[in-house]
């Protein structure tokens, strides 16, 4: 008995962490058995509005992303940087006067033996701060023990990186 309540416990603070973390991602309804929590929506995009500049001259600021350890900050980074480029946008450095947007990441880990998940924000802004769009998702990995970014591989920051530029790229081309 004491062992299922620990894994309820275990379970809901998984969930209020990857709930605090994502705002505006529906987080999952209660699992059970192991492993992390699952979300209901997994990728999703949300906009106040269409994209007020679009086209090939949109220029992207990332601004550093937190959250995720600095091995893994860099290759998404280069993931977003390669994608980018397949899909005709443009990422300047931050503070670049010729940028159109600046976005803004977060990126956790979550889960326990059994499984983990990489969970990401993107926030698209106007240069003033103005909220124009968001981006959110997951991707699953093997289970990590106690440190959740062991389970996080190349292939979940990739995906990421694949699905948030190709997320832009439609928002500034609909």
């Amino acid at each position: 008995m004491h062992r299922s309540i620990g894994g309820f416990l275990r379970i809901a603070a998984i969930l209020f962490s990857a709930g605090s973390i994502t705002a505006c991602v529906a987080v999952s309804a209660p699992q059970f058995g192991p492993g992390p929590p699952l979300m209901l929506t997994p990728k999703t995009a949300r906009t106040l509005g269409a994209a007020p500049v679009k086209g090939e001259a949109v220029r992207f600021a990332f601004a550093t992303v937190t959250g995720v350890p600095a091995e893994m900050r860099f290759r998404l980074e280069d993931d977003l940087k390669r994608y980018a480029t397949t899909r005709q946008l443009a990422i300047v450095p931050v503070g670049d006067p010729s940028a159109t947007y600046q976005v803004t990441g977060y990126l956790s880990a979550v889960g326990d033996s059994t499984g983990a998940l990489l969970v990401y924000v993107w926030d698209v802004s106007s240069l003033q701060g103005t909220p124009l769009y968001r981006i959110s998702g997951q991707e699953t990995a093997a289970g990590s023990g106690t440190d959740p970014w062991i389970g996080i591989t190349g292939i979940q920051i990739d995906a990421a990186a694949r699905e948030t530029i190709d997320k832009l790229a439609d928002w500034v081309r609909s």
